[in-house]
């Protein structure tokens, strides 16, 4: 599957939230409970893989990757994804890596997008994405932003 063909996904994908959850996008409800809600529409879309919100396994052991601390010094770190979908227990298979930020979080994106990029590389994902949700009064589904990495 290509990069076209997960973006017409994914955007099928936010049009259904946004379509069916938009009280409780504007309510500005946390961040992992959309996540997990468009996980859950996201798995239509994926008959062969799993879409898994917040997974921290890479395989059996705890999904980890190497970022700089606040020294520049390469540290081990554990990372969350928001948003998987992959095949579970090997890298064979990992398709996309999404993270996801909405608009009311005042947190720049910049670590978000390391993030993406090193899970990309030393994880094996195909694709990274990072989506900013438009979120609280006024949230619109055309204020979306989505970032390939």
């Amino acid at each position: 599957m290509d990069q076209d063909a997960l973006e017409k996904i994914l955007n099928a994908a936010l049009d259904a939230l946004y379509a069916h959850d938009q009280p409780m996008i504007v309510m500005d409800v946390n961040e992992r409970t959309l996540c997990a809600r468009l996980s859950a529409i996201l798995q239509n879309f994926f008959h062969r893989h799993s879409v898994h919100a917040e997974y921290n396994r890479h395989g059996v052991y705890p999904k980890e990757i190497e970022l700089p601390n606040g020294e520049g010094v390469l540290t081990s770190t554990r990372v969350f994804p928001d948003i998987i979908i992959h095949q579970p227990g090997h890298d064979g298979e990992n398709i996309l890596v999404i993270e996801v930020k909405k608009s009311t979080n005042v947190m720049p994106d910049e670590t978000d997008l390391r993030k993406l990029e090193k899970i990309k590389e030393q994880i094996a994902y195909c694709y990274a994405v990072f989506l900013r949700l438009s979120a609280g009064e006024g949230a619109a589904r055309a204020n979306v932003r989505m970032v390939w990495v």
